[in-house]
């Protein structure tokens, strides 16, 4: 993160990454105060990713990069990731709850930017990665409604890609089934959904990701219904791993929420 290194570090940093080839990580654009901060440390640079590129740690042959954020990216700095291979981990629930903006995720795809999901914990409050792509459904949309709409809305195909393949690639031959990728899956119950038999697999998958995002619920006797906590005890955790929402009296799916309540 360039407002806290000396130039002295990053250069050593620098020195390292050439070194050993190390993959870098760090925080790009993300809002006005810290993009103007940046331009104040860095006065010679041409923009924030300039800054890191004169140290050496913005991309390029054997310095794999990945920039969280780009919210705030410059025609320039865009051009230079996309010459670079920087990847972009798109955080939307961070950039909400800082108030930093919405990301043109849309015109990063379009680019061909790589790109994955990030949950930015704290900035975010959740780890899952359902979470993250209803997120960046939903503030696409806004971006499209609210600032350009040249850029249209994620897609669900679109975020399912952005929170496999896309991220995945970083890493090498991961986050896809086909022939000569290394095999990297979770398998996920949805026999407690309604009817999942009458879904295709696209439908089933978007079902469960507007519902996985709420994990535990506990049985509140006073007010006489289930509410989301997640600070459970071992042996209410085991008891959730083991029954999950098998023993509720009953619940409903409604679009993206879930409510679960005891039988009158």
């Amino acid at each position: 993160f360039l407002p806290s290194c000396t130039d002295e570090l990053l250069e050593k940093l620098g020195d390292i990454q050439k070194q050993h080839h190390l993959p870098v990580q760090s925080h790009l654009s993300e809002n006005r105060g810290e993009v103007a901060w940046v331009q104040e440390l860095f006065p010679k640079s041409k923009h924030y990713g300039d800054a890191y590129d004169s140290f050496g740690l913005f991309g390029g042959e054997n310095c794999p990069t990945i920039m969280a954020h780009c919210v705030l990216s410059s025609d320039d700095e865009i051009r230079l990731m996309k010459e670079r291979g920087v990847f972009i981990a798109h955080c939307p629930e961070s950039n909400t709850n800082l108030a930093s903006g919405i990301a043109p995720a849309r015109r990063y795809l379009t680019e061909g930017i790589p790109m994955g999901l990030g949950s930015d914990i704290a900035g975010g409050t959740r780890c899952s990665i359902f979470f993250a792509m209803a997120e960046a459904i939903r503030v696409s949309k806004l971006r499209w409604r609210l600032v350009d709409e040249s850029l249209a809305p994620l897609t669900i195909p679109e975020v399912f890609y952005l929170a496999t393949l896309g991220g995945g690639a970083f890493f090498g031959k991961v986050g896809s089934f086909a022939e000569g990728y290394e095999f990297d899956a979770f398998v996920l119950d949805d026999s407690r959904y309604d009817n999942p038999g009458e879904y295709d697999i696209a439908q089933r998958l978007e079902r469960a990701m507007q519902c996985e995002s709420c994990m535990y619920y506990q049985y509140d006797e006073e007010y006489e219904e289930y509410f989301c906590d997640v600070n459970l005890d071992e042996d209410e955790m085991e008891r959730f791993l083991r029954d999950g929402f098998r023993n509720c009296p009953y619940y409903r799916l409604e679009d993206e929420y879930r409510t679960v309540r005891k039988q009158m």
